[in-house]
């Protein structure tokens, strides 16, 4: 199986093409020191790959930042 190159990607492009190659993923988010995921809540944010690495056969691991 073929698996896609997404990173630079923003990750909602990235997840279709995963997916419809038929790949599992989970996201692992980048965020700089002393941020959660919470802080960016409710704000208009794009979601990029910055990084993309296989874990099985079919399962990826993409590690995301906020812009």
């Amino acid at each position: 199986m073929e698996i896609p190159q997404v990173w630079a990607l923003p990750l909602q492009e990235g997840a279709r093409r995963l997916e419809a190659a038929g790949c599992t993923y989970e996201v692992q988010p980048l965020l700089p020191p002393r941020a959660s995921e919470a802080d960016f809540e409710g704000r208009e944010v794009r979601r990029y790959v910055v990084r993309q690495q296989q874990l099985s056969a079919n399962r990826l691991a993409l590690t995301i930042v906020y812009r």
